[in-house]
């Protein structure tokens, strides 16, 4: 089997109580060649001497703050790899995750991405909820997610592998648009250029605390969460369609099939169509069946309380 040089992009901002770890993770894999390139995106705290001090074992870059996006993009300029892996500073991997991405993706020469679940974890590495995601999909997914307004079940970053040719072709990620979640700009457009390979087997931790860029443990109002997730839909959306055109790809989402989005405006109140949602529910070609009809029971005892309530 070929074995291809596989470049490791580790973005780094404040990090320096994980860094070592997620670093380390990357060096102790069971396959190589591989390279491992960490970006720092302008820390304050001692992040940049942890760096400094694993020498030529990686392939330090420093630059001023500038966001998640900023940080992969600089990674992606001085990576030479075949298949690109991600994986986030706070995060840790099993060491033969990237052995098993590249057996997979010898098997899988037109994926663009492979993904695997990720076990979510707290700070001392203590298991919290199921892995994630519950629901793989596999293969050439573009005609589900074309038909769900672009939303599908995929990890965060440490969990995401791009093979190089689609990394060339997809950026540079938006920087302003992407400060965080920057992943997710790729993850998005992946289905529409190249299989994608899920495997249902955990090969990372993907660590929760209250210091996380983008998920937090601290305890905020309701209506301030789902108003920012329907903020960050709608520039998904809008990012995505303009990258399809961009790409000569003749294809757009529309929120309309985004179930997901969908059910936020609901909770808000600025979706009344009951009716109309629950069908989209029903119907949301990237959920599994079950979850779909468990879904609807409850979005339609929701309302009913809710009349129920105003009489």
């Amino acid at each position: 089997m070929n074995k291809p040089l596989v470049s490791v992009i580790i973005p780094n901002y404040n990090y320096e109580s994980f860094l070592m770890e997620a670093i380390d993770s990357a060096l102790n894999q069971t396959y190589e060649p591989i390279e491992i390139i960490v970006v720092d995106d302008g820390s304050t705290d001692s992040s940049r001497e942890i760096i400094a001090n694993y020498g030529n074992k990686i392939i330090s870059v420093y630059k001023n703050q500038g966001g998640e996006a900023s940080a992969l993009n600089a990674g992606f300029k001085v990576s030479s790899g075949e298949l690109i892996c991600l994986l986030d500073s706070d995060d840790v991997w099993l060491p033969t995750k990237v052995e098993q991405i590249v057996e997979t993706a010898f098997y899988n020469p037109e994926a663009a991405l492979i993904y695997h679940q990720v076990q979510p974890v707290d700070e001392k590495k203590i298991f919290i909820n199921e892995p994630h995601p519950s629901f793989i999909l596999s293969g050439w997914i573009e005609y589900r997610v074309s038909h769900s307004g672009g939303w599908w079940h995929f990890p965060g970053s440490s969990g995401l592998t791009f093979k190089k040719s689609f990394i060339e072709r997809s950026t540079p990620i938006p920087e302003l648009d992407y400060r965080i979640s920057a992943d997710a700009y790729l993850a998005d457009l992946a289905p529409f250029c190249g299989k994608v390979i899920g495997l249902k087997q955990v090969l990372a931790f993907y660590r929760l605390h209250d210091n996380n860029n983008y998920w937090t443990t601290a305890v905020e109002s309701k209506e301030v969460v789902v108003r920012s997730r329907i903020k960050s839909y709608e520039n998904r959306v809008f990012n995505l369609n303009k990258s399809l055109n961009k790409l000569g790809l003749d294809k757009q989402v529309s929120l309309k099939d985004q179930y997901t989005y969908r059910k936020y405006k609901y909770l808000i109140g600025d979706e009344n169509n009951i009716i109309e949602l629950v069908l989209t529910g029903l119907k949301f070609p990237v959920e599994h069946p079950l979850k779909r009809i468990q879904d609807a029971i409850q979005l339609i005892l929701r309302h009913l309380s809710k009349v129920l309530r105003n009489f």
